[in-house]
This record gives structure tokens, C-alpha cells and sequence, in this order.
């Protein structure tokens, strides 16, 4: 087939339209963007490293909550690391401490990985008193492998803090890294960093290759590109295809 990229509104158009003129519900896109990429990773992790996801408060983290339930599936030993900001507890639910603000089908998949009882580190965003420091720390200090699932081709702005240090920790670490769809910190558009930004081993990238994925200065933070089918219909993709043409 024709090889073409996508810019930042395209995906964001192409979602949409899938979801509402095709039907098919964002919850199933990202059950099959989320099982291709851990089957990808299972590809990539011969020795079945230990992995640690990373998961923003986005359907990028909700990918990641997908991957961890696969990969569990698949035997491997996973841990999960929520970065995400805490609302008003619902009434009549006992105070946990933390309630994500999460993207509604990043909420159904966060859910799905609690009810099946397995632990996730919640890293509030908006607590002052939280020192986030400890988790960078843990990131560097660790082994095995890290998917980046913290933010994705949305990302319009430089990441500050705490995911600027656990950036910096990441790419400190020395550990392999597959980035969800785009690395954190990567302009869609452009391919250049809009400030800290992941530098990944590989990317698990969906529907076709990201725009900004041309520019050679993207190539150090890419890695290795990969590009998944989430099961978005042929017709609608090839729309996208033809224009390109």
C-alpha cells in the first residue's frame, strides 16, 4: 500500500469519524491499538523482561492500561505507574485518596485493571506535597523494559513538571523504551521536541506514520518505527491515503 503520514488534526479527525460515522466505539479502537502494541512488545522482549508502563491521564495512558492487561495475559510481569491529577471523590464512595481524572475510555480500561485486584501506583499531579522525585529515582535505578504511555499526538505543549523529571529519568536509565503512538514530548506536526521528550528504543505508531516522523531530527527519539492496524475501517483509512497521493 501507499505509505502516507498523519498530522496531529488528522488523527484527531480520523478518531472521530471512525467513532461517529463508522461506529465502531473508541473503547474497541483502543483495545486494538493497546493488544498490537504489547503483542509487539512480546516480539521485542525475547528474555520477557519485567515492563513498566507508564500511563498518562489520556487515552495514550488508557493504550497503556490496555498493554498491561495483554501482557499479564501473555505472562509477563508488569507494573503500572498512573500520572494523573485527583478530583473531588464521588459522594458515597469511601475516600481512597485518589480519584484520576481520566479520559472516559482510559477510565473503562483503568477500571478493567483494578477489578482484576492488580496494584497501580497512583502519582498525583496536582498533590504540593508530593515529591516525585522518589519515582524518577526508581525509574533510573530499575531494569527491564519501559512503555511510554504518558501522552500522545495531542501533545501540543513542553511538559512540565512532574513528567519533565521522569522524563529525564527514562532517558537516563539506560533502559529500553517503546513509545505509544508518538514518544512524550515529540511534536506530531514537526518531529522536534517541544521540550523534554522521550528518546525511545522503538514506537508502537497506529493507522500510518505521524507527520512529523519525516524529519530526520525525529529519528533519535523515535527509534525503531512500527506501524499498527487499531481496526479503523479500510475506507475511511484510505481517504486519508488517497489525499496524500
Amino acid at each position: 500500500m501507499t505509505p502516507f503520514t498523519l498530522s496531529r488534526a488528522a488523527v484527531r479527525e480520523l478518531d472521530h469519524r471512525a467513532i461517529h460515522e463508522y461506529g465502531v466505539p473508541g473503547v474497541v479502537l483502543m483495545e486494538n491499538a493497546g493488544r498490537g502494541a504489547a503483542e509487539l512488545l512480546v516480539r521485542l522482549n525475547p528474555d520477557r523482561q519485567r515492563v513498566l508502563i507508564l500511563c498518562g491521564p489520556g487515552n495514550n495512558g488508557g493504550d497503556g492500561f490496555v498493554m498491561a492487561r495483554h501482557l499479564q495475559n501473555l505472562g509477563l510481569d508488569v507494573d503500572v505507574w498512573l500520572f494523573a491529577p485527583s478530583g473531588p471523590m464521588p459522594e458515597g464512595v469511601a475516600r481512597l485518596g485518589f480519584n484520576p481524572q481520566l479520559s472516559p475510555d482510559a477510565a473503562v480500561n483503568h477500571q478493567i485493571w483494578l477489578r482484576s485486584g492488580t496494584y497501580v501506583v497512583n502519582v498525583e499531579m496536582n498533590d504540593p506535597r508530593m515529591d516525585h522525585r522518589q519515582y524518577a529515582d526508581q525509574i533510573t535505578l530499575g531494569n527491564g523494559w519501559i512503555v511510554d504511555a504518558l501522552f500522545g499526538t495531542g501533545l501540543a505543549r513542553p511538559l512540565g513538571p512532574p513528567f519533565d523529571e521522569v522524563v529525564s529519568a527514562v532517558n537516563a536509565s539506560g533502559r529500553r523504551v517503546l513509545a505509544v503512538d508518538i514518544p512524550s514530548g515529540l511534536d506530531c506536526d514537526t518531529g522536534e521536541p517541544l521540550g523534554p521528550t522521550i528518546r525511545a528504543t522503538h514506537t508502537a505508531t497506529f493507522v500510518a506514520p505521524k507527520q512529523g516522523f519525516a524529519n530526520p531530527m525525529a529519528q533519535p527519539w523515535l527509534g525503531e518505527v512500527h506501524v499498527l492496524d487499531i481496526g479503523a475501517p479500510k475506507k475511511l483509512v484510505d481517504e486519508y491515503r488517497i489525499s496524500k497521493e
